[in-house]
C-alpha cells in the first residue's frame, strides 16, 4: 500500500508566464540594457549648435559696430565739407597775393669760347611728351678737358624756349619771345632768328658734364605749367655743340 496521502498533489508548470503577459522576457531585458549602455554624448549636434550660436553672436557684433561707426563717418564727411567751404575762399585770396616764383639765376662761370671746334653740326631735336604730359627733358653726357658751347634755336612755330642745366646746376636759357602760334619759319635758322624766335648759346664747364635741355615754353593752360599741345604733340628746335679751345 502506498504511503502518500490524498493531500499530496503533483507539481505542474504554469502554462502562461508573467513575462508573456506583459510582452517582455529576461532576454529582452538584457538587450535593452546593452542598448542603454552603448549610448554616447551627442557631440556632433552640440558642435553644430555651438557654431550657429557663434555665427549669431558675430553678426550681432558686426551690426552693432557698423551702427556705431556710421554716424561718426557721416559726421566726419559733413565736417570736411564745411571746412572746405570755409577755407577755400581764404586759399583763393591768399593765392592772389602770392609772390611770383623767383627767376632762375644762371651759374656765373666767366667762360668764353672764342676759338672752337665743331663737335656736332646743326641738327633737329624733337621734344616729345614725357610722363608728366609736358615735353620730356633731353639729356646727354660729355666728358672733355675744356668747356663746350651748346647752341639752341626754336624752329617751326614761335612757341618754345629751353632751359639748360648740367650736373644739377642751371647755366641759362634761350632768349625770351612773344608767343605766336601763327608765326612759322620751318627749319630756316636765319628766318627763325629774324622773326624773333627763341635762341641762345650756353657755355658748359669742362670735365664730365650731365647736360639737360628742359622745355620752358609759354603755350600753357592758364594758371598752370601744363603745355597746350594742339594737334601736333611735339616741339622742335635745332641745336649744335662746339668744343672750346
Amino acid at each position: 500500500m502506498s504511503t502518500e496521502t490524498k493531500d499530496t498533489k503533483e507539481t505542474k508548470a504554469c502554462p502562461v508566464t508573467f513575462s508573456s503577459i506583459f510582452g517582455y522576457s529576461k532576454k529582452d531585458d538584457k538587450v535593452d540594457s546593452k542598448k542603454t549602455s552603448t549610448r554616447r554624448f551627442p557631440w556632433k549636434a552640440f558642435g553644430g549648435l555651438a557654431l550657429v550660436t557663434l555665427a549669431i553672436l558675430l553678426s550681432i557684433f558686426l551690426s552693432g559696430f557698423l551702427i556705431i561707426k556710421l554716424p561718426f563717418k557721416i559726421l566726419g564727411g559733413s565736417l570736411w565739407i564745411v571746412l572746405k567751404v570755409i577755407f577755400s575762399p581764404i586759399g583763393l585770396i591768399a593765392s592772389l597775393f602770392k609772390s611770383a616764383p623767383k627767376p632762375l639765376i644762371p651759374e656765373t662761370t666767366g667762360l668764353t669760347c672764342i676759338n672752337s671746334m665743331e663737335l656736332q653740326g646743326w641738327e633737329v631735336l624733337t621734344l616729345l611728351p614725357g610722363s608728366d604730359g609736358n615735353p620730356a627733358t633731353v639729356k646727354y653726357t660729355l666728358n672733355s678737358p675744356t668747356p663746350h658751347a651748346l647752341s639752341v634755336v626754336d624752329i617751326d612755330y614761335r612757341d618754345t624756349r629751353v632751359d639748360i642745366l648740367s650736373n644739377g646746376k642751371y647755366y641759362g636759357s634761350t632768349s625770351d619771345f612773344a608767343l605766336n602760334k601763327t608765326e612759322f619759319c620751318g627749319e630756316d635758322l636765319n628766318k627763325c632768328i629774324a622773326q624773333g624766335f627763341s635762341t641762345g648759346t650756353v657755355i658748359i664747364p669742362g670735365g664730365k658734364q650731365n647736360v639737360e635741355l628742359a622745355w620752358s615754353g609759354k603755350d600753357v593752360f592758364p594758371g598752370t605749367d601744363k603745355i597746350v599741345w594742339g594737334g601736333d604733340r611735339k616741339r622742335r628746335v635745332m641745336w649744335k655743340k662746339d668744343l672750346c679751345l
